[in-house]
């Protein structure tokens, strides 16, 4: 699904981790109600605890009827929603798992691993998993350390609850961040993931591994990985083990295991006729791609005017880039407009003398322009966000 959002330019935005906790003993609700008390999330509770008198809202005679048995449960008023848990325990937890960012078990640790099993598939799209055992001794990270967020979960579950952490990941058991970690918080795209695994191990056997960033790339935010040694221009010493590229233009493959993280800060302005050509437009975009030497995983987003939220040609190319479309109103466009050249004809048409570079220069935070293409009706604007 393509996300496409009329924007306004004074709002930021967050996105909060969607959190499924499941408990199956009475003392195991009473540590699911304190982890959802403190980071939210959706309780699932069997259906034997959920009736009048114990867990169950919606049987309770009354919003106070609920509070005084809850209280006499030892329990505190939960803070987000309360299921019961119908089907049979792993078909029940098949069901769900693809519906949540993350889970978090207050059972033994074997029964999250056996109910997880069959559905286990991909560490860039497992949810985290997280279990904690029913006397909230220890919060360990099951499943999706890093990619998913589970570490970061456990130790905040941890928090919570007043206990330790469990996290086992190599990289973390060394005192240092990997790269999949690195690449999640600072917003970079892992290209060329099935090295990902041969790179970090080289990191964790001590390894050296040459890395390459691009001049505008923050050097100090990757100077704690262990046996790095940056290079110029590409050149691989002959004794390092892997590499790790750092940019947003095409790279020729090495002869050593490499994962490339692409920032994203390429902003591609569109300007289109109604109607316009999808073909035509992918074949704009690929030009720029090539003239600029630039690689379609460093796309951020495509921005237009709001007019065009239903354009066939913008849509279908968000899809193939996987990227969200960002619209503007005419009286956000028209505050930057003049700084580019004006259209008579697109003026009168849409209110506004130019669309793809005020959009492009609007989403990518003023960024500096790298390339303007036009074909039949369709104008491309390539943006670089500042990096600041």
């Amino acid at each position: 699904m393509i996300s496409i959002l009329v924007m306004d330019i004074d709002r930021s935005r967050g996105i909060n981790m969607k959190v499924a906790i499941i408990a199956i003993t009475r003392n195991g609700i009473k540590v699911a109600n304190k982890i959802q008390a403190g980071i939210g999330g959706d309780v699932y509770i069997p259906q034997r605890f959920y009736k009048r008198g114990k867990f169950g809202p919606e049987n309770a005679n009354s919003q106070r009827d609920q509070e005084n048995a809850n209280q006499q449960q030892g329990l505190n008023a939960y803070t987000g929603k309360v299921y019961t848990i119908k089907a049979p325990f792993i078909e029940f937890v098949h069901r769900i798992f693809p519906k949540y960012n993350a889970l978090i078990f207050v059972t033994a640790t074997g029964i999250a691993v056996r109910s997880i099993a069959g559905v286990v598939w991909d560490k860039r799209s497992d949810p985290a998993v997280v279990v904690v055992d029913e006397q909230a001794r220890y919060a360990i990270s099951l499943l999706s350390g890093h990619l998913g967020g589970a570490n970061e979960l456990a130790s905040e579950v941890a928090k919570i609850l007043d206990c330790m952490p469990i996290i086992t990941t190599a990289s973390d058991a060394q005192g240092f961040e990997g790269i999949d970690v690195l690449a999640k918080k600072l917003g970079l795209y892992i290209d060329n993931f099935i090295d990902l695994k041969r790179v970090s191990a080289c990191l964790v056997n001590g390894e050296k591994v040459a890395i390459s960033m691009g001049m505008d790339f923050p050097r100090e935010k990757l100077a704690h990985l262990p046996g790095i040694t940056e290079v110029v221009s590409n050149v691989i010493p002959e004794d390092a083990k892997g590499c790790v590229f750092v940019t947003d233009e095409k790279v020729s493959p090495p002869p050593v295991p490499y994962v490339i993280l692409r920032p994203q800060n390429t902003v591609l302005g569109i300007g289109a006729r109604k109607g316009a050509s999808y073909d035509e437009l992918l074949a704009l975009v690929n030009r720029s791609f090539v003239d600029l030497n630039l690689s379609e995983k460093s796309v951020s987003c495509i921005s237009s005017i709001d007019i065009k939220k239903d354009e066939e040609c913008i849509y279908r190319l968000a899809q193939y880039l996987n990227v969200p479309i960002k619209l503007y109103t005419k009286e956000q466009l028209s505050k930057f407009e003049h700084r580019f050249p004006i259209s008579p004809f697109v003026k009168k048409t849409v209110g506004v003398g130019s669309v793809a570079k005020p959009s492009a220069c609007i989403a990518s935070c003023d960024g500096n322009e790298l390339g303007y293409y036009t074909a039949k009706g369709i104008t491309l604007a390539v943006f670089k966000r500042r990096t600041s």
